[in-house]
């Protein structure tokens, strides 16, 4: 009997110390996973740092100064053919940014088309472009609107179709990358409109 009791008491033992073995084992086997789990995630977010560096240098590398005032003017002639008069007020003085041409040019060409396609046929745009402080400001503003908040104003709303949105939020993200913004603002006269912000090159 004391020996069958000495062998049942073995035996759990046995078993206490398999499930204590198994248990630390299960608890390594985490940690390993855990700690190679981390160095990919680590490796990861550097590849992404690289990749976000590299991305930066090459469109430092594309950029070139940029005077918005020809810019400006190419985009108001080609409303032209449009059913919208263009003033445009320019300052004598060069207003340089530091900008990817096409890009630029790709963000006024979608925000005369808006305009183009919201405001009423003959009405007036206008469209002034001055410095303020270390900015080069472009302010859009319909001259013929009587509603405190004008379709132009209304560029960023959610509820426009999914095409006008997608031109809203791609003139966002070029604004964005060249390291300023573009919004539903009012000009000098209280209307609202679209301002265009951008850091002015210094001499």
């Amino acid at each position: 009997m004391a020996a069958a009791g000495q062998l049942q008491t073995g035996n759990l033992g046995v078993v206490i110390a398999s499930v204590i073995a198994l248990g630390l084992g299960g608890v390594a086997c985490l940690m390993v996973s855990l700690f190679l789990a981390n160095l990919r995630q680590g490796a990861k977010a550097r590849e992404l740092a690289a990749q976000a560096r590299q991305h930066a240098r090459q469109r430092l590398e594309d950029s070139r100064v940029q005077d918005l005032r020809p810019l400006l003017d190419a985009a108001s002639c080609e409303a032209g053919g449009k059913p919208l008069r263009v003033d445009l007020h320019l300052p004598p003085q060069a207003v340089p940014v530091l900008a990817i041409e096409t890009e630029l040019r790709e963000l006024l060409a979608k925000v005369t088309a808006y305009a183009a396609s919201v405001m009423h046929a003959g009405a007036t745009l206008q469209v002034r472009a001055h410095t303020e402080g270390e900015q080069a400001v472009i302010h859009w503003h319909d001259l013929d609107a009587v509603d405190a908040r004008p379709p132009l104003a209304r560029f960023f709303d959610s509820a426009h179709a999914a095409a006008a949105l997608a031109s809203a939020r791609a003139c966002e993200r070029i604004a964005s990358g060249h390291g300023g913004r573009i919004y539903s603002a009012p000009d000098a006269g209280g209307v609202l409109g679209l301002t265009l912000r951008l850091p002015l090159l210094q001499a």
